[in-house]
């Protein structure tokens, strides 16, 4: 049973397939040989030189193992200028619309911007939120406009939102550590607990999805 890992910053040797995550100022001409995906995170703006990124991520799609832009997002908490993080983020899309790539997305009190700019945008391609724990109104929202929905440790450890993880689409649903230190096997367990169903039974659907958008030559 193979339990998918779809957003981690720590790569484990467990042998579960994970989307491994590298800040797009880490890319080199020496691309990961691992899946992975490649973005410039918002709170990482004013720190590089943005076009470098921009260049490296592009670069960096070109590979098959590259398997989505992101993280790249919207956080509403940081210092850094919104509009700057809006136009950061419209050119990764640009990037992922050009590469044919989904988008993992971070997202912080942005979620009706974000919900605004993929509407504008016309995407046929997965938007993916990582470490989703938003509450009722925000869900029902990006469930109306084909979110995904990737939820860790944050959410599945607070009980007050366990009727909302509940409520998430199990076609729409992936699982991932993120930067916490827990294992997969740990996330899948808790998952099954709260949606009550077989723990091979949740691997499969989640397998499935994977499939959907990342194809089968992966697993």
């Amino acid at each position: 049973m193979q339990l998918i890992n779809l957003h981690t910053h720590l790569a484990d040797k467990t042998g579960n397939p994970q989307i491994v995550n590298v800040f797009a100022q880490e890319l080199t001409h020496n691309q990961p040989d691992f899946l992975f995906s490649a973005g410039l995170h918002p709170w990482h703006i004013g720190k590089v030189n943005v076009e470098e990124c921009f260049e490296a991520i592009d670069r960096a799609s070109a590979q098959k193992n590259m398997l989505a832009v992101g993280e790249c997002g919207l956080d509403r908490l940081i210092e850094i200028d919104f509009a700057l993080q809006e136009w950061c983020f419209k050119r990764q899309v640009l990037i992922a619309n050009n590469r044919r790539k989904p988008l993992i997305i971070h997202c912080v009190r942005a979620y009706s911007d974000l919900i605004k700019y993929k509407k504008e945008n016309k995407s046929d391609l997965p938007w993916i939120i990582h470490g989703y724990r938003g509450n009722w109104e925000t869900t029902s929202s990006l469930n109306k406009h084909d979110f995904y929905f990737s939820v860790g440790e944050q959410l599945l450890k607070d009980e007050s939102k366990h009727d909302i993880f509940r409520s998430i689409p199990i076609e729409r649903l992936f699982l991932e550590t993120d930067d916490r230190n827990i294992s997969i096997d740990e996330i899948y367990s808790l998952a099954t607990q709260i949606l009550k169903i077989d723990e091979n039974e949740l691997a499969q659907i989640i397998a499935s999805n994977f499939k959907t958008i990342f194809g089968e030559d992966h697993l």
